[in-house]
């Protein structure tokens, strides 16, 4: 049932199957040397279902990150580690504080028709699944166990898996269909005869769910509009644009506008534009990603998601106190929100970013309102057809960040130096093979 499982077909075929297979728990389903951390123990799981915890472990700031997300906890790191290990499946145990969102949006996010980029030959699982906490202790508890017995041994570094003595069989009949989408990009060269080749990247998703199954929505209105997720950051990336072509002369660095699609179908036009990129990763200074928007009013506060893994954050600090503001890092750092939208897609290729998010502390209004606003928004109308512009917005926030946003843009564009990981960010490695890339180029074509 919908209401306690949803599942999706793990591979790009007419049929995906699970047939009297194992269901062993696996913990949160993380490797990470770096934090001493292996849930696997070199287990064999070959054709398992792997039932495991939603997050990362979040109880002790010294261990992982402490509340704030990293990618380990994101499903789609989940999955791929299970299918790396020759799983037939992988569950997730939903819980609202672990997901951030409530089960409506899993339902929602699940159910219809999925896309995915073309298959490789990458590893992958049959079965891509989601069970809530309740329906999660049922099972375990058929085999003799107990799930909050089960969360408690997850809590250490010495877990091991547990098999649960529960076995499962599912078949899924699959359509499947190619279909095209795009990623629209637009470039203003840079005025600089070397620098024009670099890049200051704007991005903005322009895609949403499409039309709903009338079985999985309230109401005769099944089109997810998508008008604040994220047509809202579509509409400021443009105002952007424009600005730009006013400029007395455009800035020595060029400035590339993406609008990509696919984003609410896990990141596919960011994804496949940073691995297929119109100029290389080592030549893009800085991605400024807008996702979302203010529409509840100014605020005396910014959010950057993300602010503690870059240089980035200096820069947005001093434009944000030229406007009167301050600057916060993630205010809702459980929900993992830096890999959830697309600056992730160029972060894992190397390229820092700037995700500018809504501030919480709104002129004219009581302390909290914001938060309540926000939290609100995203109970009720997050991944919903209800997601529409109505009336009562307000675009005076929404209008700052973009204005920030495009002077970031400017001076990243004009400056010598190009924008630096905190050392030893997960992704300074990547950054400096891109630019290893670059100069080997430049010296092959000097020779």
């Amino acid at each position: 049932r919908q209401e306690d499982f949803m599942a999706s077909s793990g591979v790009q075929r007419e049929a995906a199957a699970l047939d009297d297979a194992e269901v062993v728990f696996v913990g949160y389903g993380i490797e990470a040397p770096e934090y001493e951390w292996d849930d696997y123990k070199g287990a064999d799981l070959d054709g398992k279902v792997l039932l495991m915890l939603n997050n990362d472990p979040d109880w002790d700031p010294e261990l992982f990150a402490g509340e704030r997300r990293l990618y380990y906890g994101r499903w789609t790191y989940k999955y791929e580690s299970a299918a790396r290990h020759g799983a037939a499946g992988a569950i997730i145990i939903y819980t609202h504080p672990s997901a951030g969102y409530p089960w409506q949006v899993v339902q929602t996010s699940w159910s219809g028709e999925q896309f995915e980029l073309p298959a490789a030959d990458e590893p992958r699982i049959q079965v891509a699944g989601w069970l809530t906490e309740a329906a999660a202790s049922e099972m375990v508890a058929l085999g003799g166990h107990s799930l909050e017995e089960l969360v408690e041994q997850a809590r250490s570094r010495e877990f091991a898996p547990v098999p649960l003595a529960v076995r499962t069989s599912l078949r899924l009949q699959n359509a499947v269909r190619q279909v095209q989408t795009a990623n629209v990009l637009g470039r203003l060269p840079g005025r600089d005869a070397e620098l024009t080749e670099e890049a200051v990247v704007y991005s903005a998703h322009h895609d949403h769910l499409g039309v709903a199954d009338p079985a999985d929505v309230e109401g005769d209105d099944l089109i997810y509009n998508g008008a604040l997720d994220n047509a809202a950051g579509c509409a400021q990336v443009l105002a952007i644009a424009r600005a730009f072509t006013e400029l007395p002369q455009p800035p020595r660095r060029s400035i590339l506008l993406a609008f990509v699609g696919a984003e609410e179908q896990g990141l596919l036009g960011s994804k496949y534009f940073a691995e297929h990129p119109t100029i290389p990763a080592g030549r893009m200074a800085a991605v400024i990603n807008y996702d979302r928007g203010n529409i509840w009013g100014r605020t005396s506060d910014l959010t950057f998601v993300g602010m503690e893994k870059s240089d980035l954050g200096e820069l947005v600090q001093r434009l944000a106190e030229e406007q009167g503001r301050t600057v916060k890092p993630d205010q809702f750092p459980d929900r993992g929100f830096y890999y959830r939208s697309d600056q992730f897609s160029f972060a894992k290729v190397g390229v820092p970013g700037i995700y500018l998010d809504t501030g919480t502390e709104f002129v004219g209004r009581p302390e909290g309102w914001g938060k309540e606003q926000i939290e609100a928004w995203e109970a009720e109308h997050y991944h919903q057809p209800s997601d529409e512009l109505v009336d009562d917005w307000s675009f005076d926030g929404m209008v700052d960040d973009a204005r920030l946003g495009f002077k970031a843009g400017v001076h990243l564009a004009e400056r010598e130096a190009l924008p630096r990981w905190t050392p030893g960010d997960e992704f300074e490695a990547a950054r400096e093979a891109a630019l290893e890339e670059v100069a080997a180029q430049r010296t092959a074509g000097g020779s």
